[in-house]
């Protein structure tokens, strides 16, 4: 078993490291994954952009054999994960996973792109009379950290079973 991923921010990358650990099997980039065999059992581990999972189409191309699928982002309901699996068609067992933001940690278009996002919810947060607004702002400019290696047990669990 091998864990294949992509990461941009380094929450995936966090994860595949902590399941690597937890399952004594390697986690690999998936711009380093060329050389596995195209049948070997992989879980796939990426983040999300409005709702797309980075690189899965990819993953479903390089390797026949994906047994599950882990998802990370910062904030879901099982109304958003049932949009994901359609928009993606993914036919594996899917877990979200909780993870990071923080700009700094950001590169190249996504930095500019949550910049200029960032600016524009903030301005619309601050707007608004809702009590959580002044969080929430404070989230995209300071940050948050959500990853935990307990969100990892159902991954675990369900591939012991």
């Amino acid at each position: 078993m091998t864990i294949i991923y992509s990461t941009n921010a380094g929450s995936t990358e966090r994860y595949a490291k902590m399941l690597s650990e937890k399952l004594s099997c390697p986690a690999v980039k998936i711009n380093k994954a060329g050389d596995i065999d195209k049948n070997e059992e992989v879980i796939f581990m990426s983040w999300l952009m409005s709702g797309t999972l980075q690189d899965y189409s990819k993953a479903k191309e390089m390797f026949n054999n994906i047994r599950a699928v882990c998802a990370v982002g910062l904030f879901t309901t099982e109304d958003k994960l049932a949009e994901v699996t359609e928009k993606n068609a993914i036919g594996e067992e899917l877990f979200f996973l909780h993870g990071a933001f923080n700009i700094n940690n950001l590169t190249g278009m996504y930095k500019m792109m949550m910049g200029m996002a960032m600016k524009m919810i903030k301005a619309k947060l601050k707007e608004s009379n809702d009590p959580k607004a002044n969080e929430m702002a404070d989230m995209f400019e300071k940050g948050i950290d959500l990853v935990k290696e307990e969100e990892l047990d159902k991954v675990v669990e369900f591939l012991n079973a």
